[in-house]
C-alpha cells in the first residue's frame, strides 16, 4: 500500500513538472544576430559566419572558408518558418589564395621506466 502512495506522489509531481516545462517552453522566438571572421595570412584559415533571425523564428546567413584545395566554399541558408524547412546553396569558386598546409610536428618518443 505504501509503494502505489509513493508512486502516486511520484506520477503525480512528475506532471506537475512536465506541465511546467510545456509552459516554459512556449515562448516566442527572440530576434538575434552575430557575425564572426577570420583573416590569418600566416596560416591561411580564412572564415566567416553571419547569422540573423527575426522576432518570428526565421533564420537567415551565410557561412565562407577556404580549403586547402584553394577554392572558397560559401554556404547560404535561410528557414522562412513557412514549413519548408531549412533551404542551402553552396557556391565553389577560386580563391586565388596559395593555402599553406603546415608539416605535422614530429615528438621524441617517451621511454617509460
Amino acid at each position: 500500500m505504501k509503494v502505489v502512495i509513493l508512486l502516486a506522489v511520484v506520477a503525480a509531481a512528475t506532471a506537475a513538472k512536465l506541465g511546467r516545462l510545456e509552459e516554459e517552453i512556449i515562448e516566442p522566438p527572440k530576434p538575434y544576430n552575430f557575425g564572426f571572421e577570420v583573416r590569418d595570412d600566416e596560416t591561411t584559415n580564412y572564415q566567416n559566419r553571419a547569422e540573423v533571425s527575426d522576432d518570428e523564428g526565421r533564420v537567415k546567413g551565410s557561412y565562407s572558408y577556404v580549403l586547402p584545395d584553394g577554392f572558397v566554399y560559401t554556404v547560404t541558408y535561410e528557414d522562412k518558418k513557412d514549413g519548408e524547412g531549412l533551404k542551402a546553396v553552396v557556391r565553389k569558386e577560386p580563391s586565388g589564395i596559395q593555402v599553406i598546409i603546415p608539416e605535422p610536428k614530429l615528438r621524441k618518443p617517451v621511454t617509460l621506466v
